[in-house]
């Protein structure tokens, strides 16, 4: 197993318009097992094309993009969506949980098209809720949960698969101070399991509590 989990080299990303748009330029990143990283950077600096292209969600126009070793330049569709699903655990600004169902059902869902024993599902669920701090409330449904405790399910629900690499984008926006700093916290204790961590974020606060910061600027890198 690879130490290194993210190496992008050289990576551009322009979207053909009159003129072009070059949203991503020469950009260099190198993440190993572990690290706890952030990105921040402004509306329109290029946070979104960087998120789309490290969650295997677009292709580069150029340069190199290795994902846990796996060179994605020259795999098809099909190919990245198995990576992706494999490989990456989401955690975005809205919650994506099913009211109607339970925590640990939500939870449980991560693996409904996946190959993993159907049999001790619930358990395997039960055991990422624990991990995020919620055993207590996982047969309560989201209508009972506070915003944070909802983020902590969206969070174990991204878990379930041991993804090699945690990919969160505004996690907390939707959040208020206290619940940000709950999340933030299990971030913290995350990151100290082992975890492989990038969230991206517009919020300097948030930035900061990652073991490294880096700055995106009009597509560009910069530490």
């Amino acid at each position: 197993m690879t130490d290194v989990v993210i190496e992008l080299d050289g990576v551009g990303r322009v979207f053909p318009a009159g003129p072009p748009v070059e949203a991503l330029s020469d950009v260099r990143l190198t993440v190993r097992r572990g690290e706890y990283v952030s990105i921040v950077g402004a509306s329109g600096s290029g946070k979104s094309t960087l998120l789309n292209t490290l969650g295997l969600l677009d292709r580069p126009t150029s340069g190199s993009y290795r994902l846990d070793g796996v060179e994605t330049a020259g795999l098809s569709d099909r190919q990245r969506t198995s990576l992706r699903g494999s490989r990456i655990g989401f955690v975005f600004q809205s919650f994506h949980l099913l009211s109607y169902r339970s925590a640990v059902d939500n939870v449980a869902m991560a693996e409904l098209y996946g190959s993993a024993d159907r049999k001790h599902r619930s358990e395997r669920a039960a055991q990422a809720l624990e991990q995020v701090g919620l055993a207590h409330r996982k047969d309560f449904r989201p209508d009972k949960l506070s915003g944070g405790e909802r983020q902590r399910v969206a969070i174990a629900r991204a878990l379930l698969g041991r993804p090699a690499l945690l990919l969160c984008d505004e996690p907390t926006g939707n959040l208020d101070r206290a619940n940000t700093s709950g999340v933030l916290d299990l971030f913290d204790e995350l990151a100290a399991d082992g975890v492989t961590l990038i969230v991206i974020t517009h919020d300097e606060q948030v930035s900061r509590r990652a073991q490294r910061r880096v700055r995106i600027e009009d597509g560009r890198l910069c530490d």
